[in-house]
């Protein structure tokens, strides 16, 4: 029990089990840490990651102070210094650094004569460790950042195959998205069209328009199903087709046979779309609808004073202009899967032929078609430009009015399959905290090497019989001025800071010496 009331031991201890302890986290640390271009990730919230890197430098600092006994009899062993003898005054200072570690009288205690400063250096060594430490600390705290990865979960098959009527009829007025007056359901169209379905959403890709089912609920890191693809693309075709004007609000145009797909006929103006890809077979009484869908377009607008058109655009008598589009839209039925946002798909096939003649339909309904003619209007009149225009419509055209029309009647959300060859993957956010390389290994540089050299310089205290000189040094304050004047009152300001009691002092000539296993202080005023 001698041993273990010593503050020499119990810094050696402290300073060793600190040792290990640091030496064994910084290894289990790096091994849970990867390294990535120059940074190292951990699978931990930054808040938490900082919070231990706070906590240890405050132990540390703190494991400190209780070493410091230990260290300094260990460095009067290397320095084999016996006994220290000096002024009050740099005993003094020397006492107030070793017990306070204030910046100050460290300094002062550095510049004292004798013997002392030698333990001095070493009290401002290790307040200068710990300053350090703290200045590594609050590096890593400014660099460190923290960020959320997203990683998949619980795999949840369902059915999110799209259901396409199969058996749509081959009448213009009644096939399987329309009835003779209209749309089957304007509203559920109109909100595909805008893409705020419940059900059903469009989603633009590089690589074409798709529909497909609207996202999971669940936040989901992936999801899967069946859904149509398409690829709508126009040109303006005014000089080819000779668009002309006519009395009142009446173009007349006659295109090539080139762009009559299936009959090769040309054509006089007819409706504002007119599907040219449908070719009818007498001997059935059926309609072949081919893929890519073709149709012509015509496109009519107030003349806006202020802009620039070109050639393709023809003024009419009464003041308005028009525009006649070639337009195609490729379509195909596909397996998609969303991850993060970013779309993949495969191709399952065609749509009958059936499915493509009730979607050719679609794409000429006037509701959506008007829409769509007005929802591009600002490109032609800001731009002036028919091929900018084009490309703007047939994506509005293609992908939102065909789609919606077709969608309102022949398009289910959910297939009726088993839901075993679709899903969606659950999305698990990991937290995580990265912090660059060079920010970690200065910390844990700082906090290993530096704390290990101490604890070795503590070990030499073993063998040192002088002991009881730091014992003396690491005296609370209090009883150190006891020791130091004979007279003490209540009222004599000892409870004050060290510096202030040191202008009391005079000129104490002090010689510490251990006689028959006492402290005997002898003092010469």
């Amino acid at each position: 029990m001698k041993y273990f009331s010593s503050t020499i031991f119990q810094g050696i201890i402290l300073g060793w089990v600190a040792s290990v302890l640091i030496f064994v986290s910084v290894v289990f640390v790096g091994m849970w840490g990867q390294i990535t271009e120059f940074n190292v990730v951990w699978d931990l919230r930054v808040g938490l990651f900082l919070t231990a890197v706070t906590m240890t430098t405050r132990i540390l600092s703190f494991i400190a102070c209780f070493m410091m006994p230990a260290i300094l009899a260990g460095m009067l062993v290397l320095n084999k210094i016996l006994a220290l003898n000096g002024s009050g005054a740099m005993i003094n200072l020397l006492v107030e650094a070793s017990v306070t570690r204030g910046p100050l009288c460290t300094l002062k205690a550095c510049f004292i004569s004798g013997k002392t400063r030698i333990l001095a250096i070493v009290i401002a060594s290790v307040l200068v460790w710990q300053y350090t430490v703290s200045l590594a600390d609050l590096y890593l705290h400014i660099t460190a950042i923290g960020r959320s990865q997203q990683l998949p979960g619980l795999m949840v098959p369902s059915a999110r195959s799209l259901d396409i009527a199969k058996n749509c009829s081959y009448d213009h007025f009644g096939t399987c998205s329309v009835y003779l007056r209209g749309m089957t359901n304007p509203g559920k169209a109109l909100k595909i069209y805008r893409n705020a379905s419940d059900t059903l959403q469009i989603w633009n890709n590089d690589d074409g328009i798709y529909l497909l089912q609207t996202s999971p609920a669940f936040t989901s890191y992936a999801y899967s199903g069946s859904g149509i693809l398409l690829k709508p693309s126009c040109e303006p075709i005014s000089r080819i087709c000779n668009l002309k004007a006519r009395y009142g609000a009446m173009t007349n145009y006659s295109c090539p046979e080139s762009l009559w797909y299936a009959s090769g006929n040309t054509q006089v103006i007819l409706s504002d779309a007119n599907i040219t890809s449908e070719i009818r077979d007498l001997n059935t009484g059926t309609i072949i609808a081919l893929n890519p869908l073709h149709a012509i377009i015509t496109v009519r607008y107030d003349f806006e004073r202020t802009s620039k058109y070109d050639s393709e655009f023809v003024r009419e008598f009464h003041g308005a202009q028009s525009i006649l589009l070639h337009c195609q839209i490729l379509t195909s039925i596909v397996e998609y899967v969303v991850t993060l946002g970013s779309l993949k798909s495969l191709p399952l096939g065609n749509l009958t032929n059936s499915q493509q003649f009730a979607f050719g339909v679609a794409s000429t309904q006037g509701e959506m078609l008007h829409r769509a003619v007005d929802d591009v209007e600002y490109v032609a009149h800001n731009t002036g430009n028919s091929t900018l225009f084009a490309n703007a419509f047939a994506q509005q055209w293609g992908a939102q009015a065909a789609i919606a029309g077709f969608s309102s009647g022949a398009v289910e959300a959910n297939g009726k399959g088993s839901g075993e060859e679709y899903g969606y993957v659950l999305e698990v956010v990991k937290e995580q905290t990265v912090a660059p390389l060079s920010a970690v290994l200065i910390y844990v540089i700082i906090i290993t090497f530096p704390l290990f050299i101490f604890s070795c310089v503590c070990l030499f205290s073993l063998q040192n019989n002088t002991n009881w000189i730091l014992e003396f040094i690491s005296t609370p304050q209090r009883l150190l001025y006891q020791a130091l004047f004979k007279e003490h009152h209540n009222d004599d300001a000892c409870s004050k800071s060290l510096s202030d009691q040191a202008m009391r002092i005079k000129e104490i000539e002090c010689d510490v010496k251990l006689e028959e296993g006492h402290l005997k202080l002898m003092t010469k005023i």
